[in-house]
């Protein structure tokens, strides 16, 4: 509700969970707010229980999470997922750990989202990475793949939030625990703008 209404510069992407996907995907808009499903299923159709497939959220989300470091899926789930996204026509933002593996999961339509397990927040305490880690980490992403946006992940709050705009090239934000706070959420978003 607090961003509903807003104009910004940047683009803002809400993932919620599945059984509310339906509902945030009422607020959100292409000028204001796009939508993400926080995983999908590798299968294109057929009976996987718990599963959600691409096909049934394709109205819903412009965007998936797929891949993400807490699921613990190997590189084949995670390019099956991808490759079932862009299937679909929605674009999967792609989380690996490792910098030097991103280059295994580029494919034109995708987005790539670096987060350390190490560093993402855990009970609501942040455990930040160095900065002088991410700066170089994203000088390697520039230098590797320069038209290639990587997003970054990993206890991104407030009070590190502009230390991550100084980066050249950084994609964006994937935030967690913070996003569930709307007015830390909000402040994140105005930092970024």
């Amino acid at each position: 509700e607090l961003i509903k209404d807003k104009k910004f510069k940047n683009k803002i992407i809400i993932a919620p969970a599945a059984p509310y996907l339906y509902k945030s995907s009422q607020f959100c808009t292409k000028e204001t707010l796009e939508c993400a499903s926080q995983d999908v299923s590798s299968e294109e159709k057929g009976a996987h229980t718990g599963d959600i497939g691409a096909f049934e959220i394709k109205d819903y989300c412009q965007y998936s999470i797929v891949g993400h470091s807490e699921r613990k899926e190997d590189k084949k789930t995670v390019l099956e997922k991808r490759d079932v996204c862009l299937k679909n026509g929605i674009t999967p933002i792609v989380c690996f750990v490792k910098k030097g593996d991103y280059k295994n999961f580029i494919k034109d339509g995708a987005l790539l989202a670096w987060e350390d397990p190490e560093n993402i927040s855990k009970r609501g305490i942040y455990r930040e990475k160095d900065p002088k880690e991410i700066h170089e980490a994203y000088k390697y992403f520039e230098t590797e793949t320069p038209d290639t946006p990587v997003i970054y992940g990993g206890s991104v709050n407030r009070d590190n939030a502009d230390n991550l705009t100084q980066i050249k090239n950084l994609g964006g934000a994937l935030i967690g625990n913070a996003s569930l706070d709307p007015k830390h959420f909000l402040d994140i978003i105005e930092i970024f703008e």
